[in-house]
């Protein structure tokens, strides 16, 4: 399945959603994204990955790339995942690096934006 990405932008934070798979061949037009949301710098960004089929090794070093120059930036990242992505972020002993929650109300609360339960 191809990968289809939405960027949304709200003044306190954007969302990128991905869907499909997040493979070699696709990682050209997620790292677009990426660049944008590094060049303009918003204060949190939430990438949903909850519709996620499929995660490989270059869309996880893309993923690592923008947790890393975002973080640099001052810029809060927090992941969306599926049981696909967090097994692999588990597997690869990465789970620790990035900060995830299981629904987008979780990663609002976890931003701040959204009602803290």
């Amino acid at each position: 399945m191809s990968l289809t990405i939405d960027l949304e932008q709200q003044p306190d934070h954007w969302v990128l959603r991905l869907a499909g798979d997040l493979d070699y061949g696709e990682c050209a037009s997620f790292r677009m994204h990426i660049d944008r949301v590094l060049k303009s710098s918003p204060p949190a960004t939430i990438v949903d990955l909850s519709d996620l089929e499929y995660l490989d090794s270059s869309g996880l070093g893309l993923l690592l790339s923008l947790s890393k120059e975002y973080g640099a930036a001052g810029g809060r990242l927090v992941l969306v995942t599926n049981e696909t992505v967090d097994n692999i972020l588990s597997l690869t002993r990465l789970n620790g690096i990035f900060s995830t929650a299981g629904s987008m109300e979780e990663a609002l609360a976890t931003i701040g934006d959204g009602p803290t339960a």
